[in-house]
């Protein structure tokens, strides 16, 4: 990255920091802001940013954007809640999820019939993630009923996980140079799930041990335990991937033992540091994504690509959770509204660079459109109906579920 690009994306990064509080009162995804700008700055504006002959330096700041979103998702979630509300974290995890893909291959099938099947359901594996750190506004609201900010985030952490082994196993199926065998996808799933959660944990234990007895001795002061926790979010995810497992899988995993054997020791670990790291990281990319792929993704798009976002965004996880919830305790409101505030965001982004830099796939550019437009009617969408989402959920809400808040 140019020392000019630098410049400009600090300085925009200060003058989005004078805004931020207006900008978190009316709930728009500060992602949609720096996307904008973006745009006005990159290439086909005033051409101030200079994402660099390749994806490299796009690519890195991905990764670790979504690294450390997940490590923090995991730290900061109550599992005494998530245990507490076990059936519907069940049915979003072992029925949403895949039947969120499956609508998605259907879909992908019907609107885009060029594409191959196991491209298709790399696809629907890549738009399919959702992510809560694009509408932290939203979920930071405490009229919202806690059973509702629990799911959208236990399901956003985990969602990672059941679309990077779907996607990695349709891409080496869909690329023209993969002869898959039996033995090789059954340690492929190994790999990528069990593997990696089980170096998270290992290493999430130790930091969190680590961290805790030397806080307890008073051998390490505040604001190197929050660089701490950041250093072992980073190295969960180099040891899953120096394994050829899934670093993202290990940083969530590793985030829950992280905080657990904090606990153990009598530390509460303090994530502001780490959660301002993630922030910045994820704006950086978005307003790299808007100067050099959204406005020749949305040019290149066709009507069928941009079908295929909206029925994504607004039919696909709106029924996936609906058939989950059914007959479950959550009332049909707090069901559409789970269902709707599925933001696609970083996960996205990254799982489609996966795509790029691993496949070999025959219609890899109507992919990167798709995920272009996806990412950027979601930002624009989730962003204009946050706050009569959350009128609508109280003008409809009973005088017993606000006692729930």
């Amino acid at each position: 990255m140019a020392t000019e690009t630098a410049f400009v994306l600090t300085l925009l990064v200060l003058c989005y920091a004078v805004v931020s509080g207006v900008v978190k009162r009316w709930y728009v995804a500060p992602a949609l802001i720096f996307v904008l700008v973006g745009m006005a700055l990159g290439p086909f504006g005033f051409d101030l940013i200079e994402g660099g002959p390749d994806t490299s330096t796009f690519t890195v700041l991905a990764q670790l954007a979504l690294t450390l979103i997940l490590f923090n998702q995991a730290a900061e979630l109550d599992l005494s809640a998530v245990l507490r509300r076990r059936e519907v974290t069940f049915r979003l995890l072992a029925v949403g999820i895949p039947l969120a893909i499956a609508l998605g291959v259907i879909t992908a099938v019907l609107v885009l019939p060029v594409m191959p099947l196991w491209e298709a359901v790399c696809l629907a594996a890549i738009v399919a993630p959702t992510e809560v750190a694009l509408i932290h506004a939203l979920l930071a609201d405490r009229r919202i009923p806690e059973r509702i900010r629990q799911a959208l985030s236990t399901e956003s952490g985990f969602y990672d996980g059941f679309a990077l082994a779907a996607l990695l196993a349709a891409l080496a199926l869909a690329s023209e140079r993969t002869a898959p065998q039996a033995e090789h996808w059954g340690w492929f799933l190994i790999r990528t799930e069990l593997v990696s959660a089980g170096v998270g944990v290992a290493v999430g234990v130790a930091g969190g041990w680590v961290i805790g007895q030397s806080r307890r001795r008073d051998w390490m002061g505040d604001t190197w335990a929050q660089l701490a926790t950041v250093a072992i979010a980073l190295v969960c995810f180099q040891v899953g991937e120096h394994l050829h497992g899934s670093g993202f899988v290990a940083a969530f995993a590793g985030g829950l033992a992280f905080a657990f054997a904090s606990r153990r020791v009598g530390h509460h670990p303090d994530m502001h540091v780490s959660d301002a790291a993630a922030q910045l990281l994820e704006l950086l990319v978005f307003a790299l994504f808007g100067g050099y792929a959204v406005i020749v993704g949305w040019r290149e798009a066709s009507w069928h690509v941009v079908l295929f976002a909206v029925v994504a965004l607004l039919l696909v996880r709106v029924a996936a959770v609906s058939v989950a919830l059914l007959r479950s305790d959550v009332p049909m409101r707090d069901r559409l509204f789970i269902g709707w505030f599925g933001p696609r965001g970083i996960s996205t982004l990254v799982l489609g660079l996966l795509v790029v830099e691993r496949g070999d796939l025959v219609q890899q550019s109507l992919i990167v459109q798709v995920v272009v437009v996806t990412v950027t009617l979601s930002l624009v969408l989730h962003s204009l109906s946050a706050w009569p989402g959350i009128r609508w959920l109280f003008t409809t809400d009973s005088p017993a579920t606000r006692e729930n808040v």
